[in-house]
């Protein structure tokens, strides 16, 4: 028997997978600190750490070890541009989907997506999705919260 694809057809394949891909629980993170093995769930940090209604970025800090810290992002709309002088980061998308712009290129990101972002590049997020859109981020050295330098006009950075 010959079976053609029908666009009808590659539509309820996309509604399909994007149904299984929304009932998936979300992933299971495990950190160890010094002999400490810790699973965090994801849903439960982002419950008690939930975008309140008048805040567009959230970070929650899950721990750090010696090279690196741990976090969970959350992001309603978007981030200003900016850039980490000190710190690494690599960013694994959990939840929504939505864009980065690095050094004036667009990487589109969707659930599982990873990226590595080297200290010194603007960049920033644009949510595209009706939900805020949550990532694992990983700063190496240790991320303090204070190594945020904003940067005005992107645009006109030397590539």
């Amino acid at each position: 028997m010959d079976i053609k694809s029908s666009g009808s057809s590659r539509a309820l394949a996309f509604v399909v997978l994007s149904l299984i891909i929304a009932c998936s629980p979300a992933p299971r993170i495990f950190l160890q600190y010094g002999t400490e093995l810790k699973q965090i769930e994801l849903e439960k940090v982002l419950v008690e750490n939930s975008l309140g209604a008048n805040e567009n970025i959230k970070m929650t800090t899950l721990g750090q070890g010696q090279g690196a810290s741990h976090h969970v992002v959350q992001i309603r709309d978007r981030e200003k541009p900016h850039l980490h002088k000190l710190h690494d980061g690599t960013v694994v998308m959990v939840k929504g989907n939505g864009y980065l712009m690095m050094e004036k290129r667009r990487i589109d990101l969707s659930l599982g997506d990873i990226v590595y972002i080297p200290r010194g590049a603007v960049h920033y997020f644009v949510n595209t999705g009706s939900e805020p859109a949550v990532a694992f981020v990983v700063f190496a050295p240790p991320f303090d919260g204070q190594d945020t330098v904003p940067v005005d006009h992107p645009d006109n950075l030397p590539m």
